[in-house]
């Protein structure tokens, strides 16, 4: 497109009458604005504006954005912001850096767990061990066997003092704290009536019978078909609701048990009229209230196993099925029937654990079932580990719910208790009255959206999850004006760019004292996607910027009032694992603070020095021996003393020999490339295509960074006029302005820290030329 090569701005107080005798006239060829076709002859002013910056709310946008006009956004986001957060008045800042913990040997995730008022301490979990520690990561707790294979597996369930684990092989357990003690166990469930268990059952095997060979005592149990294997010994099955313990695999069809309490008998009633019965019916007496299941007919004789009311019918009594009834004649009690009334417990190592839990109204939620996985299982309001159902109001629930088998992956409360499937999203109401019962468990459809693994977060408006494609971040939340509904809607349609096959997300730690709450999207090649909000995400005001470091984020965690992360980096030529604590004050990563050098010192005594054989004694501070042979930035007070690298002691050779607390890890830039503006609206011809002449940054509290303008590097030293250059920088607010050469369609403007140091952006300006 053709620019006129000069115009003249009308001077504001000349008047309009005079103004053409200080226009320039366009070449005799039409001048095409944003929109519109200016006709030969028409006469325009030249136009030169700032167009200034000052809030970078939605952070870093696709880069196919570049030619959309939503001057809205435009004027909020960012088209690159590496290792940027945005702070609640609208302002980027460099990312924090992170504190060196220490090793770990195959950690995959840290847990906050607060056992009791003013405790906190972390849970490491990793393939072969479990290990407790404080907030200065030193282990109080360590269990070197642990009964899951694969820690990626592990669900954890925190109830104050009992935190319940699980994987969908490993079964449950419980780790507890009572003064100042650890425990950890295997999950175990309540006693019920007669010495029962209070665990959930369910039947597997429709097409299997059993045959108990005594109601009492020492038995054998009989089955159809080849089901027993010695995942079984030890279970308890359930023959009509009454249940064996087995004790001994003999074959697949035959096993050994010990009734818990007395069997239901099987019985040979005789009625005056068979006609109406059909096998597989169930039949209730009259006025005992008999109840049981027809199992065989011969006759008049119908061979019937109890359910209800173990004495059996009384003669005379009307016993009725669905297709009729007959008067009893007689009835006889005979050895146990081979019955398909029998279960056996929803959860062992023969049918598989749950993959995920929640909990909701002091009740612990259980799903992802392998065998059944429309299946929820919620505990009793009476304790966690009470799995009794009924109909009463604190009964537990087992039942299979949702539209076309959902497989159920994450249950998560937020006032109503939204449950997530791979086909879809559920709420049930909790928000009005509070309790979860059995005849008010009734999930409501919410939204199809399917939902992935990975465990879903809450934040302060609803629940962040990744969908089931792995590419999207979503948020279910209470929407509406007057009339509050759940509804889902997509946070990553600005920033999809951003998400790489997610492995985690990492939700806002609610008891950190910073003003901003972040979310963390671990990618699955180790870089984050930090997701920020102003106020409420109900303002669909969100942030997503890329952070990296040298190496590769494996989970971070809110935890201890701040996040911790875990980091896979390689030294010395092996990958090794860290744990690290991101600071607002620390501007390096993996690094370490400390008040002296780490230098060798020699020992003296009395001012004499100690030899030994002739060789001074010497003393080292190796404060950095946790990355050997890398390079990394010192840095002390303000002051960029350079690059060295770490000794085998894990000394500094070199170091500088000043005062001040010293920073010393791994260097990271941090930068921020605005959208260029292209086009400005004139009041007199619309929008105008515009050329960047100028690029204007403020910084708050900065030191050095550098601007980088259509390719040429422009370095703001961390030094001004008249600083006392014996003493470090000064941190400094200052706006600068750098030309911008050459006529990109599309102007790179690149403002970033290259250096350890604060590094804030209040605004970044562009002054522009039509």
């Amino acid at each position: 497109m053709a620019r006129p090569r000069s115009w003249t701005k009308r001077p504001r107080c000349i008047s309009s009458a005079l103004a053409p005798t200080l226009r320039r006239r366009v070449r005799p060829s039409s001048y095409t604005t944003r929109g519109q076709s200016l006709p030969r002859g028409t006469v325009v002013a030249r136009q030169k504006q700032t167009v200034m910056q000052r809030a970078f709310t939605f952070m870093e946008l696709r880069e196919d954005f570049l030619e959309r006009d939503d001057v809205d956004i435009r004027a909020q986001s960012l088209k690159g912001a590496l290792n940027m957060k945005v702070l609640q008045t609208g302002a980027a800042e460099a990312r924090p850096g992170t504190h060196f913990v220490r090793r770990l040997a195959d950690a995959d995730d840290i847990i906050e767990i607060r056992p009791g008022t003013g405790l906190k301490f972390g849970m490491l979990i990793d393939d072969n061990s479990l290990q407790i520690v404080d907030e200065n990561a030193d282990i109080i707790f360590e269990l070197n066997t642990v009964p899951w294979q694969n820690a990626d597996e592990v669900w954890y369930n925190r109830f104050r003092k009992k935190t319940v684990l699980g994987s969908g092989t490993g079964g449950m357990h419980v780790l507890s704290y009572s003064e100042g003690t650890w425990t950890f166990e295997p999950f175990a469930f309540t006693d019920a009536a007669g010495g029962e268990l209070a665990q959930p059952y369910w039947a597997f095997e429709d097409s299997i019978t059993l045959k108990p060979s005594a109601l009492n005592g020492e038995i054998t149990i009989e089955a159809s078909e080849p089901l027993w294997t010695e995942d079984y010994v030890g279970l308890r099955v359930r023959y009509n609701a009454r249940e064996i313990e087995i004790t001994e695999r003999i074959t697949s069809q035959l096993a050994r048990g010990k009734v818990i309490n007395e069997l239901s008998p099987s019985y040979r009633i005789t009625v005056e009229d068979s006609t109406e019965y059909r096998v597989g019916e169930a039949v209730v007496a009259a006025d005992t209230n008999f109840q049981g299941l027809i199992i065989a007919i011969d006759g008049l004789a119908l061979d019937v196993v109890t359910q209800v009311f173990f004495e059996g019918p009384d003669t005379d009594e009307e016993l009725s099925s669905p297709g009729g009834s007959s008067k009893v004649t007689g009835k006889t009690k005979i050895d146990p029937l081979a019955s398909p009334v029998w279960d056996e417990p929803l959860m062992s190592n023969a049918r598989g654990w749950p993959r995920a839990s929640g909990s909701a109204a002091g009740r612990m939620i259980l799903l992802d079932f392998e065998a059944v996985p429309d299946l929820i299982a919620i505990s009793s309001s009476r304790s966690i580990e009470d799995y009794k159902v009924g109909p009463e109001d604190d009964d537990a629930i087992v039942r299979q719910v949702g539209d076309n088998a959902p497989r159920w992956l994450h249950a998560e409360s937020v006032g109503d208790l939204i449950l997530f499937s791979d086909s879809g999203i559920y709420n049930v109401p909790t928000r009005e009255n509070g309790i979860i019962s059995p005849s008010t468990f009734n999930p409501v459809f919410i939204d199809d959206s399917s939902c992935s693994e990975i465990k879903p977060v809450k934040v302060e408006d609803g629940i962040i999850f990744v969908d089931s494609s792995n590419e999207n971040v979503k948020i279910v939340m209470l929407d509406g004006n007057i009339y509050l509904k759940w509804s889902v809607k997509s946070l990553t349609s600005l920033h999809k760019h951003l998400i790489k096959a997610p492995r985690a997300l990492c939700g806002p730690s609610l008891g950190s004292s910073a003003a901003e709450k972040y979310v963390f999207v671990i990618n699955g090649d180790g870089t984050i996607a930090a997701v920020s909000w102003q106020e409420s995400l109900r303002d669909e005001n969100v942030g997503f910027a890329p952070w990296q470091t040298k190496g590769n984020f494996v989970k971070v965690s809110p935890i201890f009032s701040g996040y911790w992360a875990i980091v896979d980096r390689v030294v010395d030529g092996d990958t090794q694992r860290f744990l690290e604590r991101f600071d607002d004050n620390m501007t390096v990563d993996c690094g370490v603070e400390s008040t002296s050098r780490s230098v060798a010192e020699s020992l003296t005594v009395n001012g004499e020095l100690l030899t030994v054989n002739g060789e001074e004694l010497t003393v080292y501070r190796p404060f950095m021996d946790h990355l050997p042979g890398e390079t990394v930035a010192y840095y002390i007070e303000g002051w960029d003393a350079g690059d060295f690298v770490i000794q085998g002691d894990g000394t500094v050779e070199g170091e500088p020999d000043y005062d001040g607390v010293r920073q010393v890890g791994l260097n990271f830039v941090a930068s921020a490339e605005p959208w260029p503006v292209e086009i400005i609206e004139s009041p007199r011809i619309g929008e105008v295509t515009v050329r960047v002449m100028e690029a204007i940054v403020s910084v708050q509290n900065t030191l050095g960074y550098e601007v980088m303008c259509n390719g040429v590097r422009n370095r703001v030293n961390a030094y001004g006029f008249g600083d006392d250059l014996s003493r470090p920088p000064i941190p400094k607010t200052n706006v600068r302005r750098f030309t911008i050469y050459g006529n990109r369609d599309h102007p790179e403007i690149i403002v970033s820290k290259t250096r350890p140091g604060p590094f804030r952006i209040l605004a970044i300006g562009q002054k522009v030329q039509a």
